[in-house]
């Protein structure tokens, strides 16, 4: 199948491990199934794998990526789930050897992806399948920041709550603009290239040169 690959690590030039080709298809142990992509997202955590951060060279060739939506063979579209950490933990997020694809497993940038049945949850409603697979590490990051460690619409209502997205441009950065705007609070976001700020501006935020002034200080 056809697939973005780390063909070997390079931390002074990471894309020069990248490789798209040709590769097997992923092994699918008993529990896990098999997914047909039909779309993917690209994070930062692909330019670490790349630069060996997570990833040791004897580990390669492996796929990219961590994100994903796709089909199951029952036909039904579903969003990939990356973590794979062991389902028996009361809070899997607590599990020492946890890993995301593409650390340990194969990935998502290629026709197919194996993951745990369970790692599979339908695409939401509305939600494109290109929009759908930007959630589980950028969205469901920002999420957790906003709500859980931010509080932000706890008490049912984020009007007077204002967010500061420093670094604008990245997936975090941008999700942390649309998923506070949905809740209703003023956003501001710094970015050092005017072409950054223009995005942060088009998805509702005000945004201010890295350094500079908010307007309500």
């Amino acid at each position: 199948m056809l697939a973005a690959y780390a063909r070997n690590v390079n931390p002074e030039d990471p894309f020069d491990a990248l490789s798209v080709g040709e590769i097997e298809p992923p092994a699918v142990p008993e529990d896990w199934t098999r997914v047909e992509l039909v779309a993917a997202s690209v994070n930062h955590h692909d330019l670490w794998s790349l630069a060996g951060v997570g990833l040791r060279a004897e580990q390669t060739p492996m796929i990219l990526g961590t994100d994903a939506v796709g089909r199951t063979a029952e036909g039904d579209e579903v969003v990939v789930y990356p973590v794979i950490a062991d389902p028996s933990l009361d809070d899997e997020t607590l599990d020492p050897k946890r890993t995301l694809l593409s650390e340990l497993h194969p990935g998502t940038l290629a026709e197919y992806v194996s993951v745990p049945a369970r790692n599979l949850v339908p695409v939401p409603k509305g939600w494109t399948a290109a929009e759908a697979a930007c959630l589980p590490t950028a969205y469901l990051t920002a999420w957790r920041m906003l709500t859980s460690r931010g509080r932000l619409g706890a008490d049912g209502a984020a009007g007077d709550s204002a967010v500061l997205v420093q670094g604008t441009g990245g997936g975090v950065a941008t999700a942390a603009i649309v998923l506070a705007k949905a809740l209703g609070a003023r956003v501001y976001a710094t970015g050092r290239s005017p072409e950054r700020r223009e995005q942060a501006e088009a998805l509702g935020a005000v945004a201010v040169e890295a350094g500079g002034r908010l307007p309500e200080r």
